[in-house]
């Protein structure tokens, strides 16, 4: 909401100095007016080919189709492709589902338009810390209640 004192920003990120941005930054990309990824980061930078690059503590929240939160990823940075609103998260990547699944890999892509998550790296794939999978390549829906391993690895174990 709206204080009568407050004055809303009209600053454009062309407008700070290196076209960068230091502090609270987020970034909120919709589907169809419903929330779809919404990004907080401490720095953002934007390049001139239209890219913006998020750095220092990136969180992104992930909305499934209904518009309700569906995961958590967290990574030491991400690149939004603002042509296709995707986003690319990079370093020591985890998403954790509201499901209770949790994966870990180096690098994903987050697919604004399909609601996918897809990795082409090492991922380690967790569901409610009983079952593990390893293996290389990854594709999942938001929630990763839909998930694939492209080439899995080990072998399937149950904690007791």
């Amino acid at each position: 909401s709206c204080n009568k004192n407050e004055v809303a920003s009209t600053d454009s990120i062309h407008n700070f100095i290196d076209n960068e941005i230091k502090g609270d930054v987020r970034i909120e990309i919709f589907k169809k007016e419903k929330p779809s990824i919404f990004i907080d980061a401490g720095i953002l930078h934007q390049y001139n080919d239209g890219n913006t690059l998020l750095f220092n503590g990136v969180i992104a929240d992930l909305y499934n189709d209904d518009g309700n939160k569906a995961s958590v990823v967290y990574s030491d940075s991400a690149i939004i492709f603002n042509k296709s609103d995707s986003v690319k998260a990079i370093g020591d990547v985890l998403i954790r589902s509201v499901k209770g699944y949790e994966l870990r890999t180096d690098k994903i892509i987050l697919y604004n338009d399909l609601k996918l998550v897809k990795s082409d790296d090492d991922v380690s794939f967790t569901s409610n810390n009983d079952d593990w999978l390893y293996g290389k390549g990854f594709w999942s829906n938001f929630d990763m209640s839909n998930f694939e391993i492209l080439k899995p690895k080990g072998e399937l174990s149950r904690s007791r």
